[in-house]
């Protein structure tokens, strides 16, 4: 999902500051590994991603080539550093989602298309640049084309660069919402995956098998539309919540932050969850969006006395009623007895929400069997899920009507909010569209 619109009244000093790129910013060199960016941290903190690409950028060199995958850009930034790019002689091919061109007035399109348009001319015809759009999923026969990841040739001393995750490229992950990236560099063989596939997308037209995927063993990539097994639930089956060796309690550890879990395809994803906690796993959820089907069923309680442990990761910064910041990553460590192994670690990432549109739609999607990688992501969900800014009563500002009204509607259960749409008048999602 993504903030449509927030008026902030800042010092223009601090923006000035806050996107301020060294000089040397062209000798930049992207690293491997996750990378995540915080919308209450400094300046530094907030353009962790954001910068990481827009860097990668300037530092792409005369013949490299750029591709880039965003739900939507929304940055003037960016555009400048891709139309400066092409005016060095980078080949920019960039895809984005119709309904973001459309929708909304987005200039930074408009300018990018039409400046990658012009700036076609006098070069030979192999090496021009372009901005397209997907009507619905550029590979599949619906949904949308949300995916999210930006390859480089080369950027700095880097070749084959493949960074992929939860973040657009728009002013609202860096301010609005919390992501991460994963990033590769130097390895032929994932670039040449995502690059096939971005091949694919840029045709706009549905392809045979649309689900895809790749994997060395330690590192495994895919790409919705899913097919007929949904690898999430595969990787849910493999868990075993006893057991576990490299946990104090000899419980499995699962975090999980789908950012939007409900429709079908959440319930059957939250059942099984609801399944494990029930079974001894150690379970936490972080969430934006649950469905009131969804939600209800997840905190119903079992032979363990309770439901599930979840915490609504949202802030309503002015006390309105309407969210204003959120966790937007999609992502799911599991550290314990899973995949036969009872000492394993393995995380998910990517761009896909756990809902029947997130499986339709384009998705770029990471599974990782690695220790420390999944540590990390382990470490960062427990901070955030544990932080006080999200304390439950500041969640959310209601009134004693509107929170009336949204048991009475079912979507108030244990102090958690579930489902949409407006209550009492007011709509707590107004400023987010699920994406």
């Amino acid at each position: 999902m993504f903030f449509r619109r927030v008026v902030v009244v800042v010092a223009i000093a601090v923006i000035a500051a806050s996107f301020q790129v060294p000089a040397n910013a062209g000798r930049y060199t992207p690293k491997s590994g996750v990378t995540y960016n915080s919308p209450v941290g400094p300046p530094e903190q907030q353009k962790a991603i954001f910068g990481k690409i827009l860097r990668s950028i300037r530092s792409t060199p005369r013949g490299e080539d750029i591709r880039i995958m965003s739900w939507n850009i929304q940055s003037s930034g960016a555009v400048d550093a891709l139309l400066k790019a092409q005016r060095r002689g980078v080949r920019v091919w960039v895809l984005m989602s119709k309904s973001n061109a459309e929708a909304i007035d987005n200039r930074s399109w408009s300018r990018l298309h039409n400046g990658l348009r012009r700036g076609n001319a006098n070069r030979r015809e192999a090496r021009h640049s372009w901005a397209r759009l997907c009507a619905a999923s550029c590979r599949g026969r619906s949904g949308a084309a949300h995916a999210k990841y930006f390859l480089f040739s080369r950027s700095g001393r880097a070749r084959n660069v493949v960074i992929h995750g939860s973040a657009n490229l728009t002013s609202a992950s860096t301010s609005n919402q919390w992501n991460d990236v994963f990033t590769t560099v130097n390895r032929d063989r994932p670039y040449e995956f995502f690059v096939r596939i971005f091949q694919q997308m840029a045709k706009d037209r549905p392809v045979q098998s649309p689900y895809a995927t790749w994997t060395n063993g330690l590192d495994r990539f895919l790409f919705f539309p899913g097919g007929q097994k949904d690898p999430v639930m595969g990787l849910l089956n493999k868990v075993r919540c006893r057991g576990a060796t490299n946990t104090a309690s000899h419980r499995t550890r699962i975090r999980i932050a789908p950012d939007v879990l409900r429709e079908n395809r959440g319930m059957r994803l939250g059942r099984k969850v609801w399944q494990l906690w029930q079974g001894g796993c150690d379970v936490r959820i972080g969430y934006t969006v649950v469905g009131r089907n969804t939600g209800p069923m997840l905190r119903r309680p079992g032979t363990r006395g309770r439901g599930v442990p979840m915490r609504h990761l949202v802030q309503d910064v002015n006390g309105d009623g309407i969210f204003d910041r959120y966790f937007h990553l999609k992502e799911m460590s599991i550290v314990g007895n899973v995949g036969g192994d009872k000492s394993n670690w393995v995380v998910l990432n990517g761009s896909s929400n756990w809902s029947d549109r997130g499986y339709r739609s384009d998705e770029n999607l990471g599974v990782h069997w690695r220790k420390t990688l999944t540590r990390r992501y382990e470490k960062h969900f427990d901070y955030w899920y544990q932080w006080p800014g999200f304390a439950r009563s500041r969640r959310y500002q209601m009134s004693a009507r509107m929170t009336q009204d949204a048991i009475q509607q079912g979507r108030l259960v244990d102090g958690l909010l579930f489902g949409t749409g407006p209550i009492n008048g007011v709509d707590p999602y107004a400023n987010l569209d699920l994406d």
